[in-house]
């Protein structure tokens, strides 16, 4: 079942004073998220996988189209948004900012408690308690601060929080970047877990394909978005985009990955250029070897291909 939808979904920011020029964050993005699916948003840094979380938490209002949560119109619907703030949640990229430095563990944790199932005393006290557990963390931190923990750690109170409220959708943005390589497969095994137990959507927000190789093998297969330019550019399964590739822009983040078992050409990045993104046309014609005079004018239509859709005129568009 359908919980998440967009439809031809914009935002759209002016930059400047005088000479105002308009950013485009997202543009005419259109897709569908299901229940207990997993999800990972794939694109590098400023494609615009942050202002898609701040639009599905429904913090970011879009300047044009539809997003619709389990059913309703979100910005036509005041209810719903209330809805969101209980059933979607976020984890943060850096652990260490997203907990207030002056307030011990299990005051962090009890505020979201407190708000959305009223729970206070020794029921507060035990929802704590169990929340540490469920992340692999031990009881007697729940009177520390912040700076006593660890980075992963930090990252699995977070997790802790979030999932305090029984979620229907988690938003992990990040969730590995800003840890020691020795706690990345830990929280990425963690929330995969948790996913299972808690039946709930779970949305991977990543640049690293490495993460998202193991992210799809530890949830048994996740449906991606690929995102270039505020642009949604190619969806499938990460295992067949890593595999087979089909828009440039996939081929350059897949042949930029070290794959030790050599699955793909490394040498593709190579025939691609330096440049910008593209305001007109496809985001990716300025960088990308294959680029057409039609590339350059309009943005292509989506095409179907074997149970994926990809945006790029070498398919049809």
């Amino acid at each position: 079942m359908e919980i998440i939808r967009l439809d031809d979904l914009t935002v759209r920011f002016t930059q400047g004073s005088f000479n105002k020029r308009i950013i485009y964050a997202l543009r005419d993005v259109s897709l569908s998220i299901n229940e207990n699916e997993a999800v990972t948003i794939l694109g590098e840094s400023g494609a615009g996988k942050t202002t898609l979380a701040r639009v599905l938490l429904a913090l970011e209002k879009p300047t044009s189209g539809k997003y619709l949560f389990m059913g309703r119109n979100v910005w036509k619907d005041r209810k719903a948004r209330k809805l969101i703030r209980k059933e979607v949640q976020y984890i943060y990229q850096d652990p260490i900012s997203a907990l207030n430095p002056s307030k011990t563990i299990g005051s962090s944790l009890s505020y979201p408690i407190k708000k959305h199932l009223k729970l206070k005393g020794e029921a507060l006290r035990s929802k704590i308690f169990e929340l540490l557990n469920a992340v692999g963390l031990d009881e007697s931190i729940v009177d520390r601060y912040p700076s006593q923990l660890s980075g992963g750690q930090l990252q699995r109170v977070n997790i802790a929080r979030a999932i305090s409220v029984n979620p229907k959708v988690l938003i992990a943005d990040e969730p590995v970047t800003m840890l020691d390589a020795s706690y990345r497969i830990g929280i990425i095994d963690l929330l995969a877990d948790l996913k299972k137990k808690m039946n709930m959507t779970l949305v991977m927000i990543t640049h690293d394909l490495a993460i998202a190789k193991y992210f799809d093998y530890k949830v048994g297969g996740s449906k991606s978005f690929v995102i270039y330019g505020g642009r949604l550019v190619e969806e499938g399964y990460v295992s067949d985009i890593i595999k087979s590739p089909l828009h440039p822009y996939t081929k350059f983040l897949v042949s930029s990955y070290i794959d030790i078992n050599g699955n793909y050409n490394s040498l593709e990045f190579l025939k691609y250029k330096e440049g910008g993104i593209s305001s007109q046309g496809c985001p990716f014609n300025e960088r990308c070897p294959y680029v057409k005079d039609a590339c350059i004018k309009e943005f292509p239509r989506y095409t179907s291909i074997d149970g994926r859709k990809v945006a790029c005129y070498l398919y049809g568009g």
